[in-house]
């Protein structure tokens, strides 16, 4: 069984990503012989992302990088998926930084969450439920965290991410959102799958690749 350990900033994804990446894998994909580490490792933004870089340009941290896989190493990962928060900096300036890094250490990608994880959250709701809670374009604006209150009263990460994470229908995100499509796109390529088509409406089974 191979083992895909994920390396997170927010609290909250601690316990969210796990789940939404066993998902993805284990029944969107139908890889069966991945397992996800239930413990991600929990970095600092600043970790992750180059904050002395002017926004949005930003590349990744290096040093603070290979930090956290040498960390993923330790639990004899085949495989780090990193994720994080774009806010306002450029995913197609981070990922591919961050992802040659990744890929010159151990098998793995980086996926940069246009704008919070929260959005991807947001996205999950119809867009009736959307419009009666007076949001619209989830990812072209900041304050995802706000916004979800008015969907889930006293919304807090660590309560509510993985609740929320559980609902999502990840072949409906992946028509609403691009970069929740990028991540069920990088972990079919760890896994060895192909995702089913973006538009596709039928029960997902990926195709071995």
């Amino acid at each position: 069984m191979k083992r895909l350990v994920c390396i997170v900033e927010g609290k909250g994804e601690v316990t969210a990503i796990p789940n939404l990446c066993s998902r993805v894998i284990r029944h969107y994909l139908g890889a069966q012989d991945w397992v996800v580490d239930n413990d991600p490792i929990r970095q600092p933004r600043g970790m992750l992302v180059d904050e002395k870089t002017r926004s949005p340009l930003r590349p990744c941290n290096a040093q603070g990088l290979r930090r956290a896989l040498a960390l993923a190493k330790a639990r004899r990962a085949d495989a780090a998926l990193v994720l994080c928060d774009a806010d306002d900096d450029c995913p197609a300036k981070w990922g591919p930084h961050a992802t040659e890094l990744i890929k010159s250490i151990i098998a793995g990608a980086a996926v940069m969450v246009l704008r919070e994880y929260e959005t991807w959250l947001l996205l999950n709701y119809s867009d009736d439920e959307l419009k009666r809670a007076k949001v619209a374009a989830p990812e072209k604006v900041s304050g995802a965290k706000e916004k979800l209150r008015r969907l889930v009263p006293e919304y807090s990460p660590s309560e509510h991410q993985l609740i929320e994470t559980r609902r999502i229908d990840i072949a409906r995100l992946r028509m609403r959102s691009d970069s929740f499509d990028k991540l069920v796109r990088v972990l079919g390529a760890l896994c060895g799958a192909t995702p089913p088509g973006r538009d596709s409406d039928s029960s997902p089974r990926a195709r071995r690749a």
